[in-house]
């Protein structure tokens, strides 16, 4: 869903005659800590990170730090275009996951309509067998529930997947981000490589005294 918001932020910035120079001149704060929460989610997400005691003993911690550090850099880049709903977005999915220890609650309905196949199999599976260190099946004792991932994405949709209210904020959040950074060209601007018209400089008069 985030790749696909990306994507059609910048299609849209471009179609309002955007620049991608825009989003690189963002003023982003403590970028250097952006791809920890990602390594960390990716770590967690690997099919073997189950067998990992580092990674399955400490799986709920794991996930605050990643989480913690998320919600930290949206809110010290709250400057930014669309970082309100990038603030609720994430504060939402970490606020559920942590509520149901430290793992996001997936219907398994949601899977159903979005997966198809052996994908579907699979995902149900990992699931039910608890091998996932980040997702688990969502039952009656789940907490908040409106907020875990409940929105199927299937086919047509580019990457068919399960989502949540946070994930839909966030997407719109990063929608607008790349669409106000791109900017859009004036109204009465001249295309690219078109030269202005220049008036015709009006003829001097002598004065003879």
């Amino acid at each position: 869903m985030f790749l696909l918001a990306l994507a059609l932020g910048v299609l849209i910035g471009w179609l309002r005659g955007g620049s991608l120079s825009g989003v690189a001149r963002l003023p982003v704060r403590w970028v250097v800590l952006l791809p920890i929460p990602f390594l960390i989610r990716s770590a967690l997400r690997h099919p073997l990170a189950a067998n990992v005691e580092l990674l399955s003993e400490w799986a709920f911690l794991w996930q605050g730090v990643a989480y913690g550090l998320l919600v930290v850099l949206a809110v010290v880049n709250r400057h930014l275009p669309g970082s309100t709903y990038l603030m609720a977005g994430t504060a939402a999915n970490a606020l559920v996951i942590m509520l149901n220890g430290g793992q996001m609650p997936v219907s398994e309905w949601a899977i159903r309509v979005a997966a198809g196949g052996a994908e579907q199999v699979v995902a149900v599976t990992l699931l039910r067998t608890g091998n996932s260190l980040t997702h688990e099946v969502l039952g009656p004792e789940t907490r908040l529930p409106w907020l875990a991932d409940i929105i199927p994405l299937p086919r047509p949709f580019p990457f068919p997947s399960v989502a949540s209210a946070g994930d839909v904020v966030i997407a719109l959040g990063l929608l607008w981000l790349i669409i106000t950074a791109m900017g859009a060209r004036p109204r009465h601007a001249a295309p690219e490589g078109a030269v202005a018209h220049q008036p015709d400089e009006e003829p001097r008069v002598a004065h003879h005294e």
